[in-house]
């Protein structure tokens, strides 16, 4: 683990399985949309320990998702509040605890990444940047989001997040870089996005 990366703490939000992926319904039954997820979800988790990340943990209320992510090396946290700002707020307070001088937030649903993509968003902050953000595909949603410290920002995710959180960071007058990043900037949510991931997945090598 790299000196940079060494009080990088990740945190990974998933919803209760019941209520997963519910867009995709049209061509997955519920039990392969929570596989799906949880699937995702594990991948995050280890390519962000892969990335020399100090520790990562998984807010869910789901008991599934906890097990899951214990059995892939994440602290299971057990939600206590609703929506997803808060349930990022009890990560945040797990990963200050525990001292944290930087936190990472990654969504479950990022099929396409790696941990040299995760590398890219902690080596923007190298330089001396508080907030990194990565953009979703259509620069709609933040699909990472790196605050050093912690608390450098509110978490604003919901209807256009990547342009609040951008907004946030200047009236604070902190530093911001963006990341531009093909695996990042590609979350699957929709039967399309399924239909493009599927298509990459028979393109590799």
């Amino acid at each position: 683990m790299t000196e940079a990366h060494a009080s990088v703490y990740g945190v990974v939000p998933v919803k209760d399985l019941r209520g997963t992926k519910s867009r995709l319904a049209p061509v997955l039954d519920p039990a392969a949309r929570a596989g799906l997820t949880l699937y995702m979800m594990g991948r995050v988790v280890s390519r962000v320990r892969e990335a020399g990340v100090e520790a990562v943990g998984v807010v869910s209320p789901d008991p599934i998702v906890l097990d899951e992510a214990l059995r892939r090396g994440a602290a299971p946290l057990l939600q206590e509040g609703r929506g997803l700002n808060p349930a990022l707020e009890e990560g945040r307070l797990w990963a200050t605890r525990n001292g944290a001088s930087a936190l990472l937030v990654l969504p479950a649903d990022l099929p396409l990444i790696e941990a040299a993509d995760v590398r890219a968003v902690l080596a923007e902050a190298v330089g001396g940047a508080s907030v990194v953000v990565s953009p979703d595909g259509a620069r709609f949603g933040t699909n990472a989001l790196l605050l050093r410290p912690p608390g450098a920002l509110p978490f604003l995710f919901g209807p256009d997040s990547f342009q609040a959180h951008l907004r946030a960071a200047r009236d604070r007058d902190a530093e911001v870089r963006v990341c531009e990043n093909r695996h990042l900037s590609f979350d699957l949510d929709t039967v399309g996005d399924l239909a493009s991931y599927r298509e990459e997945e028979a393109g590799r090598p």
